[in-house]
């Protein structure tokens, strides 16, 4: 028996939304599908079967080394690139399940090696290049060439790629990003050079759809394979299709008198009498508290204003204005309903946040129904 509080996930947008992306591609560049954190929230195994049997990408991304396990001991067979930073206990568990490791150090780089070694295999590997996003990756030529001298005496690696990130590609200003795929080059040249032929990327999202000039030989699609574009700008041209719809159902329905408060630090106060609906979601289920008295729902096509304090498992709203509403209707918190539409970056913009964080949020009890 599943909740009525729950999230629906229609794995057909995914393919919509790629075909968006690669309306800004070659023909013969690769695509990374990203489904780390759970592929944001919306269930990284089922995404990732789902991209494999369709042939809908190239290579997958995951955040951690234990995400890369789970998408094998899934049945996933794609090339797997882990984005992170990985230590050293984690490199006997990536070269048994073939994942890709990012690698930014001699440090690593060794000790990957010997690993492989020792499991009898041959092991790929993406450099990491940090070009200006401070965060992790190599920084200097230099570093990158002595690299290549200890990489000469590992017979059980090979250089699959070599990516950086951008920082500013979702931004209107192209300055910094240009001045990132800059830098980038010089290290994907120094590689060429010494007779290495790796995948080449740098485009994320933000990349692809405002600096396809930069696509190189693969581009790494991550919020907006979900939905959710990185620049409102982009919505027009390329539309995308939002692939989770988030649903609950009202509980209880009572009258609020005028001058009476409701829930926790009685936050509402009537300004009249007020037809008050009550639903079973709440924080705990990753309806941010923070969006107490700001956020919106849909009951009965019409939008419903979320009143007092959001509580670890209920929440109240204002059905005043929505006719013969009843206690088990239809609440929709993310999706469409009858014509109207609240977005996940419609919620961001209520809790100051990005619509990333939203989608991550919804925790686990949250049955996820896959369509």
């Amino acid at each position: 028996m599943l909740r009525n509080t729950c999230a629906y996930i229609n794995l057909d947008s995914l393919l919509h939304n790629i075909e968006q992306a690669k309306r800004n591609l070659r023909r013969d560049t690769k695509l990374l599908a990203v489904i780390k954190a759970n592929a944001y929230g919306h269930g990284i195994v089922e995404v990732g079967r789902y991209l494999q049997l369709k042939h809908a990408a190239d290579f997958l991304a995951v955040a951690i080394v234990e995400e890369g396990v789970l998408l094998r001991q899934s049945g996933i067979t794609l090339p797997i690139l882990v984005l992170g930073a990985v230590d050293d206990a984690h490199i006997a568990p990536a070269v048994e399940n073939a994942l890709s490791l990012a690698v930014f150090s001699e440090h690593t780089l060794l000790a990957l090696q010997a690993v492989a070694q020792k499991q009898g295999k041959t092991s790929p590997f993406h450099v990491k290049i940090d070009s200006g996003m401070h965060r992790i990756g190599m920084q200097t030529e230099a570093a990158f060439l002595s690299f290549l001298d200890k990489l000469k005496h590992c017979p059980n690696l090979y250089m699959q790629g070599i990516f950086t990130h951008f920082a500013t590609a979702d931004q209107d200003d192209p300055s910094y990003t240009d001045e990132q795929f800059k830098r980038f080059s010089a290290f994907a040249d120094i590689a060429r050079n010494r007779g290495y032929e790796p995948i080449v990327h740098c485009c994320n999202s933000g990349g692809i759809f405002l600096h396809p000039q930069y696509q190189c030989d693969m581009v790494r699609l991550g919020i907006s394979l979900y939905g959710s574009h990185v620049n409102p700008k982009l919505e027009e041209k390329y539309p995308l299709l939002p692939v989770l719809r988030w649903k609950s159902n009202i509980a209880n329905l009572f009258t609020l008198k005028k001058g009476e408060a409701l829930s926790y630090g009685l936050t509402f106060t009537a300004p009249k009498d007020m037809l008050i609906a009550t639903l079973p979601v709440g924080y705990g289920d990753g309806y941010k508290r923070c969006l107490s008295n700001k956020a919106e729902v849909l009951i009965g096509a019409k939008r419903c204003k979320q009143v007092g304090t959001i509580c670890m498992d209920q929440m109240m709203c204002d059905v005043s204005d929505v006719p013969n509403v009843e206690i088990g209707d239809e609440v929709v918190l993310i999706g469409s309903q009858q014509g109207s539409t609240i977005t996940a970056d419609e919620m961001a913009k209520w809790a100051d946040t990005i619509s990333y964080e939203i989608l991550l949020s919804i925790s686990n009890r949250v049955p996820r129904i896959y369509q």
